[in-house]
């Protein structure tokens, strides 16, 4: 192993880990330095180990420039809202190299453990969740299906703040059951709810109205500095993969010329 691997990265970037699962990691690295004929096993080949254990492989495909594009401003646009926001988990990194099922991915590594999660975290999650749209609704004027699981994933979250975790003032501090997702079927299943329809309906009102008010955010964040987006949107189009080193540098860059 060389001498320069950042264990703490490392273990920062792999929560829930078992430790079969680290050992997989540290054999993929292996196997990927062994095919470069590298003398030590580099954090570099730590960190695409991870990358396909978490995100899976690398997905050799041919990708339009404008494609391209799109990705360069979505992913851009989760990465600048995550660090303009203050209480936000740092960048990792930012690539547009697709992995799995996704065309670009923005990775974010906690500082510390966390066992509770206050409402303004999670409201500033869905506002950085929601950075990719806003991106290309300032830039191309409309949306894409890029976000989809960016949308699934805020509705999930704002549905827990709501009927969970009793983050809603409107609902009040209490908890309720929306239906449990069926294993097999991939849907909800129908049961009884146990509230009334007046407060299914004031549920639902309680989720959009989160989900809404973090895209406002995002989307004012974004015209707010849009010479950054754009400088991280070039970058990625020119280089594909940011670390959180070379994110910095770009706004730094970025707010030098600012008039």
């Amino acid at each position: 192993m060389a001498e320069e691997i950042d264990y703490v990265t490392i273990a920062k970037g792999t929560p829930g880990m078992t430790g079969a699962d680290l050992e997989n990691l540290v054999n993929e690295a292996a196997i990927l330095a062994s095919r470069e004929n590298a003398p030590t096993v580099t954090m570099t080949h730590l960190e695409l180990a991870k990358d396909k254990l978490l995100m899976g492989g690398e997905r050799k495909m041919v990708i339009s420039d404008n494609e391209k594009r799109i990705t360069a401003y979505h992913e851009a646009g989760h990465t600048l809202i995550a660090r303009l926001l203050p209480g936000t988990d740092p960048i990792h990194k930012v690539t547009i190299i697709p992995h799995g099922m996704a065309l670009g991915i923005t990775q974010q590594l906690p500082e510390d453990d966390r066992y509770h999660y206050p409402r303004s975290y999670l409201e500033k999650r869905i506002c950085v969740a929601l950075g990719g749209r806003a991106a290309e609704k300032l830039v191309f004027g409309e949306v894409s299906t890029g976000a989809q699981s960016d949308l699934k994933m805020v509705t999930d979250l704002a549905e827990k703040m709501v009927c969970q975790w009793g983050m809603s003032e409107k609902v009040g501090p209490v908890t309720f059951t929306r239906g449990e997702e069926h294993p097999f079927l991939g849907r909800k299943l129908a049961e009884e709810k146990g509230f009334s329809e007046e407060m299914a309906w004031r549920i639902d009102q309680e989720i959009t109205a989160i989900i809404c008010h973090e895209e406002e955010a995002a989307d004012e964040l974004l015209r707010d500095n849009r010479d950054r987006l754009d400088a991280l949107a070039t970058a990625l189009q020119e280089e594909e993969t940011l670390d959180s080193n070379r994110v910095e540098e770009i706004l730094q860059l970025a707010a030098a010329v600012r008039p």
